[in-house]
């Protein structure tokens, strides 16, 4: 713990008012680069999972078939080519997804593409699906990750951020190369079908019941015996989002991630002003109760008949644990990271164990659903 505390406040104090001085994505794109290092080097790798990461086995679990030895994960988002798969697991993630992936490579939407509320402790994005495409991050996984008992890798799926695939139907075909492809190299532990990146000159437009209907219908043909997961969008209210869930259940998904950026502009959840050009929806802080409230909402109504992995505003032991306890079996996160460090990790999982400890609970899994 000593350790721990002496690398938050050295991020805290010293590296994150650095960081925040400078240009967002050319911060993220340097610490990409020290993670591919720390990756590529056993000592450091070994150096960095002693300082970072936390087992206990409280927070072992079950999913789908996969087991979880703890349940935060890195969202889809941060880690878009695969550069990470190397450390990942190290920095305590027990899972992380990879993307999103599309069948074509994208460079990504004009610059800039990131922008910080240091008041409402999110990020506005605007990457546009940017990503080197399936072909080449298949390739990656195969040079350089090996999976390990309690590790698992998902990989996200969207469709080409492009005119050649803007239409309904050549969108689908652009999600199924993709998905086939992924399938055929047996590449993931999981994969996500992402419906709800709002950072596209084409919207979403498969996120009503009958045209996601239609992608699902056609996703199916492609036989797999892993778990196919839904990201969803977090703006729509319970009797539009509703539907979709029922969608996903008739066609056999296996769970939903609730959800994505918040693309609000004017959401009660976002306090603080941004430049009128900086387009894109916002992460972090103002999706949390977005977020927990479609969780609720659909464990409530489903409990078993669906997974639910949450996503938005993690930050602590507590807020993953209140979305736990809402009905997520899994946690995904990235912006909290970004705002506390790289310990909120290996942090969150201590802190989970004492919540467990406190409420009475044997294991994770116990606590899921529990406030509802």
């Amino acid at each position: 713990m000593i350790l721990t505390n002496l690398i938050e406040i050295s991020y805290k104090n010293i590296l994150k008012p650095i960081f925040f001085k400078k240009d967002p994505e050319d911060v993220h794109d340097r610490m990409l680069k020290v993670g591919q290092t720390l990756g590529s080097v056993s000592f450091l790798k070994s150096i960095t999972k002693l300082l970072f990461d936390f087992d206990h086995e409280k927070l072992v679990q079950k999913v789908d078939g996969l087991t979880y030895r703890n349940p935060i994960g890195l969202s889809a988002g941060f880690d878009k080519d695969a550069n990470l798969i190397k450390v990942i697991h190290s920095v305590g993630f027990s899972f992380a997804e990879i993307g999103s992936v599309t069948l074509h490579p994208y460079a990504g939407n004009p610059k800039p593409r990131l922008y910080r509320l240091k008041k409402d402790k999110g990020l506005v994005v605007f990457y546009g699906l940017k990503n080197i495409g399936v072909d080449k991050i298949i390739d990656k996984i195969k040079n350089n990750y090996k999976s390990s008992n309690g590790n698992i890798l998902g990989v996200s799926i969207a469709r080409t951020n492009s005119v050649e695939a803007s239409g309904f139907e050549e969108g689908i075909e652009d999600y199924k190369g993709s998905f086939e492809k992924l399938v055929n190299s047996d590449i993931g532990d999981y994969y996500t079908i992402n419906i709800s990146c709002p950072n596209t000159f084409y919207g979403e437009p498969y996120s009503t019941p009958e045209r996601l209907d239609g992608l699902l219908t056609s996703l199916r043909q492609i036989k797999t015996k892993k778990p196919v997961y839904l990201k969803m969008p977090i703006n729509l209210p319970w009797d539009k989002f509703d539907p979709l869930v029922e969608t996903a259940i008739k066609h056999k998904i296996t769970g939903v991630i609730i959800g994505n950026l918040n693309k609000d502009r004017n959401s009660e959840y976002i306090t603080e002003d941004y430049p009128d050009d900086m387009r894109g929806g916002v992460s972090g802080l103002p999706t949390r109760e977005l977020s927990n409230n479609l969780i609720r909402l659909t464990y409530k109504k489903y409990k078993s008949k669906i997974t639910i992995i949450g996503v938005g505003g993690v930050d602590s032991a507590e807020s993953a644990y209140e979305k736990i306890c809402y009905g997520a079996n899994l946690v995904q996160m990235i912006t909290g990271m970004i705002f506390n460090g790289p310990q909120l990790i290996g942090q969150i999982n201590k802190g989970l164990v004492d919540l467990l400890e406190k409420d009475g609970y044997e294991s994770i899994s116990d606590a899921v659903g529990s406030k509802v």
